[in-house]
């Protein structure tokens, strides 16, 4: 035996064991999924075709192996249906609820807001009556403390004298003359 008769050997047994595991493996994916006889069994259509007593007994003898070769049950699409609906029905459900709540809250924050506004306004329309008042207030006090007198200032040695603000001095006093006539 020479060297390359084993290297030889060996990549053609793996070429010939891919080639079957490719051929065996479109075969088995064939059977399990065939296009037409899963619509067949899903739909619930049972052969029926005209002709001889012989094809028929060949379609009637396929029907029967094909029913002990399926291992699974046939779907009920009725069953499977109303079973989705409940799920949508109970999710639209939910969802309503959610908007619901979200509404509802939107009104509440809406509302809390208003209130606050006008008990901000309130407040500005007692704040501002409340000023209105003090500078009355406080203009009378002025009014009030220039008719009336305040009596001596106090006055810095030092200090030149101050004039009285409002006050006129008095003419001076003429007297008649009295002189020599």
């Amino acid at each position: 035996m020479h060297k390359g008769s084993f290297l030889s050997d060996t990549f053609e047994k793996a070429i010939e064991a891919g080639q079957s595991m490719a051929k065996s493996g479109g075969k088995q994916l064939k059977q399990t999924f065939n296009p037409a006889q899963m619509i067949g069994n899903a739909i619930g259509i049972a052969k029926e075709g005209g002709g001889t007593d012989a094809v028929k007994g060949v379609e009637g003898r396929g029907a029967t192996e094909a029913k002990e070769k399926r291992s699974s049950t046939a779907l009920d699409f009725e069953k499977l249906q109303k079973r989705y609906q409940n799920q949508d029905k109970s999710q639209t459900d939910a969802l309503r609820n959610r908007l619901f709540q979200l509404v509802k809250s939107g009104e509440e924050k809406v509302y809390s807001e208003k209130k606050q506004m006008e008990a901000q306004e309130k407040r500005d329309a007692a704040y501002l009556e409340q000023e209105k008042r003090r500078k009355e207030a406080e203009k009378q006090r002025q009014a009030q403390t220039t008719t009336e007198p305040q009596g001596k200032e106090k006055q810095s040695v030092l200090a030149p004298r101050k004039k009285k603000k409002g006050v006129q001095p008095s003419p001076t006093e003429i007297k008649p003359s009295t002189g020599k006539q």
